[in-house]
């Protein structure tokens, strides 16, 4: 048996994850099950996107992953099925599998027609996990459906590179639990435009001149790090993309840097080089 993983905007509170679970093991009582996340924004595709292309790989070949945001019942959105990159995806073709596969063609893409649309109310657990099962079991991809060729496409917005005033602006595309703000701004862009110039990121009213590719690089040689709990800095995360964030910063109790500097998603970052 393979893993089925589950990506949703349901979050813990209601049944709605225990009923996917329940539905996949009476199907296949030997599958495993992983959740990657139930804490998406309700119908936001770009936080969907940035979970699962930052997770997926880390999952062996064959996985199935069941993405079930704005996955509603819609006539004029089909249920899809596809295989990208050795992996499956089933989801509503309403630009996900676009933003997931944005540098990567799909090696199929199958609409699914197993069951009878008019009649589901439930679209994750109703068609997507009777399709994650039948993969899980061994099946054919084509067997769900038929087999297309276009899906819809969403476009990110990407940084914008200025060479009249050297500067790179992008905005916060992702809040983590910690209140850390991700832009949309690479650390391969960043390389390649700046040419290790000199620089200073603005991010609202706060300056940088440095990006850390550690969070202890800022402890420097001070064997007292509580002396930098709370302190803000600008850092190449593990996905490689510049990222806000306070040291050993939380959310719930003191803040993070979304709140204590006030940046949401959509907020603009500006990077000027010298």
């Amino acid at each position: 048996m393979g893993i089925i993983t589950l990506t949703t905007d349901f979050g813990l509170d209601d049944f709605h994850v225990a009923s996917l679970k329940g539905s996949i093991y009476t199907q296949l009582s030997e599958v495993t099950v992983v959740d990657i996340s139930h804490q998406i924004m309700p119908f936001d595709l770009i936080q969907t996107a940035y979970i699962l292309k930052n997770s997926y790989n880390d999952f062996p070949k064959g996985t199935i992953h069941i993405i079930g945001v704005d996955a509603l019942p819609n006539t004029f959105i089909k249920p899809i099925a596809a295989e990208v990159n050795g992996h499956f995806f089933i989801c509503n073709d309403n630009g996900i599998l676009s933003l997931i596969a944005e540098e990567i063609n799909p090696d199929q893409i199958i609409e699914i027609t197993i069951n009878k649309y008019d009649e589901i109310h439930f679209l994750t657990k109703d068609l997507f996990v009777p399709v994650a099962c039948h993969l899980a079991r061994g099946g054919k991809l084509d067997l769900v459906g038929r087999k297309i060729t276009t899906f819809k496409k969403l476009t990110q917005l990407k940084p914008i590179e200025k060479n009249e005033d050297n500067s790179i602006t992008g905005i916060i595309i992702y809040i983590d639990n910690y209140g850390n703000a991700v832009t949309n701004i690479s650390q391969k862009q960043f390389q390649q435009f700046g040419k290790n110039r000199p620089f200073t990121l603005f991010a609202r009213n706060t300056k940088f001149s440095k990006i850390f590719t550690k969070y202890t690089d800022l402890l420097g040689n001070e064997p007292d790090e509580k002396k930098f709990h709370g302190k803000a800095l600008a850092i190449f995360n593990s996905s490689g993309y510049i990222q806000i964030s306070m040291y050993k910063s939380n959310l719930k109790t003191v803040g993070g840097a979304s709140s204590l500097m006030g940046l949401d998603i959509g907020t603009q970052i500006r990077l000027v080089f010298e």
